[in-house]
């Protein structure tokens, strides 16, 4: 789908429940890939961030959120009282001239490469060994 396209599903969807450029703040979960970013006319996070006023920013690579439970506090601080949030959880997937998904030619590049190249590398790693997928492997919660 286009950008506009889903600005305007989501619009509509949520305009419906009661959510306005007032009572909403709007969080960012899409990965940083330039590919992302490189026309606000048409990228998704800059249609969301022209319609609903703000931008919390939350991702990482793959579209993961990085900000961890001090961000997610943080964000809930901004939040409007009595308002509302919306996260556009968004990783990207590349697909080049010829169709080829996973693929992309980036402008002043010679070659193709990855799109998502971080969710291609952990796919690879988890295909290659099924413990690199434990989250909780080496992770202690405080």
């Amino acid at each position: 789908m286009k950008g506009h396209d889903v600005d305007e599903a989501v619009f509509k969807k949520l305009s419906a429940e009661g959510f306005d450029a007032d009572n909403t703040l709007y969080a960012d979960c899409s990965c940083p890939d330039e590919i992302n970013h490189d026309d606000p006319d048409e990228d998704i996070t800059s249609l969301m961030t022209k319609r609903w006023g703000e931008i919390f920013p939350l991702a990482g690579l793959a579209g993961f959120p990085f900000t961890g439970r001090t961000g997610w506090g943080a964000f809930s601080a901004h939040v409007p009282t009595d308002g509302h949030i919306m996260v556009l959880y968004a990783p990207h997937v590349g697909v080049d001239c010829n169709g080829k998904v996973g693929s992309i030619h980036r402008y002043g590049q010679d070659a193709d490469s990855a799109a998502c190249g971080a969710a291609i590398g952990a796919s690879a790693a988890i295909k290659a060994d099924k413990s690199a997928g434990d989250m909780k492997s080496g992770y202690h919660d405080h």
